[in-house]
């Protein structure tokens, strides 16, 4: 039970966080919001799981704060409307900031904790 109320408590942090980002005018046509919390989600998520921390602070953090935080289903209605739109040059630039920038996102905070770990 304890860890569904950080769930709770997390998921409601991280959707009023995503709230605030996607308001950020696109950028280009590029939704800049959806494209920063999926990128900035998973290198938090990255540094999260790469610095083994305990359960509750999983559970809070990857699985609440960023569960709610992140937004894989509104990055494919944006890519999707681009597609019906035939704007098919951006919805390829958008599809390859959200995918390529979150991969980068999660090598960066392998890097950094991996750094942090071993003082060096």
């Amino acid at each position: 039970m304890e860890h569904l109320i950080l769930v709770g408590i997390g998921g409601a942090v991280g959707a009023m966080l995503r709230f605030e980002l996607s308001k950020l005018r696109p950028v280009r046509s590029i939704p800049l919001g959806t494209a920063l919390v999926n990128i900035i989600g998973s290198f938090l998520f990255g540094c999260v799981v790469f610095s083994r921390s305990p359960g509750d602070i999983y559970y809070l953090v990857d699985v609440g704060i960023l569960g709610g935080f992140t937004t894989f289903s509104t990055f494919s209605f944006e890519t999707f409307r681009m597609f019906e739109e035939q704007d098919y040059q951006t919805m390829a630039l958008n599809i390859s900031i959200n995918l390529i920038g979150s991969l980068i996102g999660v090598l960066f905070s392998f890097v950094l904790v991996t750094l942090i770990l071993t003082g060096g």
